[in-house]
């Protein structure tokens, strides 16, 4: 049998059923090159159940753990931004987030032939909560070689010690590394995605007030139109009762001058007649 090194015993023990962890350490106690690694490989703590559970979750679904290291890095940008709003809506996703892992781990446990208790999926929520609130964390469960539960104050750092088999995670570092500029990458991005949905609004307001203004002119002219409409009929109609009027007054004024006419001739008239029936 190779020679086995501390680290390769680690990765291969954290990875198996806890019913084959005993005998599985023994053998590759017996395998190790020197008895300083042989002690190291049998100092190895069978873990725990629900510990047994996230190890299995992180190398059978390694993609969707990830998520936790990116949610962790959210998580803390906007702590450190103190941006209420992208808090509460990280909160959310981190509780839509553990929930599926929880849903997956439970599934994966059932396929290797364990029921989970609520005791069990509790400390696997927990852990895995932890994971998505801090960087280092969600690193140490990464790794697949967790030893025991992991929890967050809310506060405080996850405490790691004695927390990962073999080398620590440095996943954490490079964000430590890197954490200015891509914090303020990641700023300047947001800002920039801020500014681009006020300019986004405040374009969708003014075509709101431009289309309501458009809407305000056509009333109005639709509104003028009638109106003027109106005007011109009512001159028309204006222009026809005054001629109607004034040929109502010429009709007078030859009325009138017919009468006088007729009078005068009365006048002349009654004059003949007295003279002709005057005294004889």
């Amino acid at each position: 049998m190779a020679d086995t090194t501390f680290e390769e015993a680690a990765e291969a023990l954290y990875g198996l059923a806890p019913a084959d962890f005993i005998a599985a350490r023994k053998t590759l106690a017996a395998a190790a090159p020197d008895r300083e690694t042989a002690a190291q490989i049998r100092g190895l703590r069978k873990p725990a159940t629900s510990v047994w559970v996230v190890n299995l979750l992180s190398r059978r679904a390694a993609n969707e753990v990830g998520r936790l290291s990116t949610l962790a890095a959210e998580m803390r940008e906007a702590q450190e931004d103190r941006d209420a709003a992208r808090l509460t809506s990280l909160n959310k996703e981190r509780r839509t987030l553990v929930a599926e892992l929880v849903r997956t781990a439970t599934t994966l446990a059932n396929d290797e032939g364990i029921d989970l208790g609520a005791g069990i999926v509790a400390e696997v929520e927990r852990t895995l909560g932890a994971a998505a609130r801090d960087e280092a964390a969600a690193s140490a469960v990464r790794t697949g070689r967790l030893l025991r539960p992991l929890e967050a104050s809310g506060v405080d750092p996850v405490d790691l010690t004695d927390a990962v088999a073999g080398e620590a995670p440095v996943a954490a570092e490079p964000v430590a590394v890197r954490g200015r500029d891509d914090l303020a990458e990641r700023r300047a991005r947001r800002d920039a995605e801020r500014a681009a949905a006020v300019v986004r609004r405040e374009a969708a307001d003014a075509e709101r007030e431009s289309a309501r203004a458009e809407a305000r002119l056509a009333t109005a002219r639709e509104r003028e139109a009638l109106l003027r409409e109106r005007v011109d009929a009512l001159e028309s109609e204006i222009a026809r009762i005054r001629a109607d009027a004034d040929a109502a007054t010429a009709e007078r004024n030859d009325a009138e001058s017919a009468r006088d006419v007729s009078a005068e001739r009365l006048r002349t008239a009654n004059r003949a007649a007295a003279r002709l029936t005057g005294p004889s």
